[in-house]
């Protein structure tokens, strides 16, 4: 089908080459729609809009497309019924309120109450596995470290599981609220089926990050209070971050991993050995090995992400630096003590 020719003396049909009036939206002739390749282009556009859930866009495109049909015919109306419908998903109309209480009479109160409780019961079951588990998480560090210690740390592991938990709610997955497991840690729960590497990436490094920032209010409250045990708790929050970063298993230095390359991968090594035997802090030993066996398995990124890589050199370092400057300091209040 030829391209419509706009001649210096005016519009042309496309399919009769008929005369077209200016402003014209459909010919008179053959009753072809001037502009229907674009609406065509637009309709197309707004289905696939809507079907990834960006209807305000979807919207404009049906809006675009109602713009170029004439004011009557089947077509105008049946944009009409898409744009109602994207209206609707938009802004859903209120749900009525029904008037059953005041029907079933003095029998309503007691069943708003027994509404009000399986509410309450629903609310335990679905967010008390959270709390629960927190609390007893909080005990077992109680009973072997004291109230505060048992506090601090149980904020740390806290802060570094909603570091995870906000980042896969910011990419639009769901998750749910942190499970403590007594004695050993925490995860987040969330489902993302075939994640890009970078996501993934970045939603485990998430943790860290977080756990790095509840490592530093601690230090924060130390200076603030000199009450030595947010020291420890500081110091345990960088060591605990650093460990997790260990690219194997389950920690999340394993998922991480998964978005980078060959060359980031020694670049990664080499840094935490460096660490290592520059500060004497042997976690980054432990990150060194676990990158070395990462590039021995030969599980490289298809599309590196070499700011990933540095992202994960950053956090690693700033968490060993923090668990080495507080051990220090630590070191250095005993020593004072023994003098």
């Amino acid at each position: 089908m030829a391209a419509p020719f706009s001649p210096p003396h005016g519009q042309y049909c496309a399919d009769c080459g008929m005369s077209l009036d200016p402003g014209s939206l459909i010919c008179g002739h053959c009753r072809r729609f001037v502009h229907a390749e674009q609406m065509q282009d637009l309709a197309n556009r707004a289905r696939q809009l809507t079907a990834l859930g960006q209807l305000n866009a979807a919207r404009e495109h049906w809006q675009a497309v109602l713009n170029l049909l004439p004011l009557d015919g089947a077509p105008r109306k049946d944009v009409l019924r898409e744009i109602e419908k994207l209206n609707l998903r938009i802004s859903p109309p209120p749900a009525k309120k029904s008037d059953w209480r005041k029907r079933l009479g003095p029998l309503g109160i007691a069943v708003a109450a027994l509404a009000k409780f399986k509410t309450a019961l629903l609310l335990l079951l679905t967010k008390g596995k959270f709390l629960l588990s927190i609390l007893a998480f909080l005990g077992v560090y109680w009973g072997l470290f004291g109230w505060w210690f048992a506090v601090g740390i149980s904020a740390a592991v806290l802060c570094h599981e909603m570091g995870h938990y906000i980042a896969v709610k910011w990419f639009g997955f769901k998750a749910e609220l942190p499970m403590f497991l007594p004695g050993l840690g925490a995860y987040v729960k969330w489902s993302g089926a075939n994640v890009d590497p970078g996501v993934r990436a970045i939603i485990s490094l998430a943790g860290p990050f977080f756990g790095f920032l509840s490592g530093m209010l601690a230090y924060g409250v130390y200076s603030a209070t000199h009450q030595v045990i947010w020291l420890a708790v500081a110091q345990f929050a960088g060591w605990l971050n650093l460990i997790n970063l260990v690219p194997v298993g389950i920690f999340d230095g394993g998922a991480a991993m998964t978005a980078i390359g060959k060359q980031q991968r020694f670049m990664i090594a080499a840094v935490c050995f460096a660490m290592a035997f520059i500060l004497h802090e042997w976690a980054f030993l432990f990150v060194a090995l676990g990158a070395a066996f990462r590039i021995w398995r030969r599980d490289f990124a298809t599309e590196p992400r070499q700011g990933i890589a540095f992202l994960y050199i950053a956090i690693a370092t700033a968490n060993g630096l923090l668990s080495w400057y507080c051990l220090n300091q630590g070191r250095q209040l005993f020593f004072q003590h023994r003098v």
